[in-house]
């Protein structure tokens, strides 16, 4: 059972860090799972991060209307909570630690992406979470026969398109 490019849906009795998370399985593998929560925003705006950051003078930047007020960045998960997880569609732009998580999804874990925010180089569609999930081997299997999680298709439009809450 590959659940890579799935979302994880953490059952009604799931009450620790991951009640009623919904996770995008980056990667799954012999060595484990890693996944990215896609509905835990936080207060902090894609635009607001790329200032903060001070690349927006640098770059000069302009950004949209949807990425000053609607585009948040999210609470990856528990683990690496200082480290961003870029979730995007192909990009005509090559970044320098990326990995297909299925045809046309990628995540990128470099920086090399967040210079192009704001630009025609950026992808079109992302995501921006702070942390991720992790499973050791054989784990998220378990955890799935306990009733844990429900696994569901993912689509572009519940990542990118949603609201947060309706995910």
């Amino acid at each position: 059972m590959n659940l890579q490019g799935q979302l994880l849906i953490a059952m009604p009795h799931v009450k620790d860090y991951f009640e009623q998370a919904v996770i995008l399985i980056c990667e799954h593998n012999a060595q484990g799972a890693m996944g990215v929560m896609i509905n835990y925003p936080t207060d902090l705006s894609i635009a607001e991060l790329y200032s903060k950051l001070n690349l927006m003078s640098i770059n000069n930047r302009q950004f949209s209307q949807r990425h000053v007020t609607g585009t948040l960045v999210l609470t990856g998960g528990p683990v690496h909570s200082e480290r961003g997880f870029i979730v995007h569609t192909k990009s005509k732009t090559e970044f320098e630690h990326s990995y297909p998580i299925s045809d046309n999804l990628w995540l990128t874990t470099s920086a090399d992406i967040i210079n192009t925010f704001g630009s025609p180089d950026a992808p079109e569609n992302y995501l921006v979470a702070l942390g991720c999930a992790n499973w050791a081997p054989g784990q998220l299997e378990q955890e799935i026969a306990d009733n844990v999680w429900l696994v569901a298709p993912s689509n572009n439009y519940i990542l990118f398109h949603t609201r947060y809450d309706d995910r």
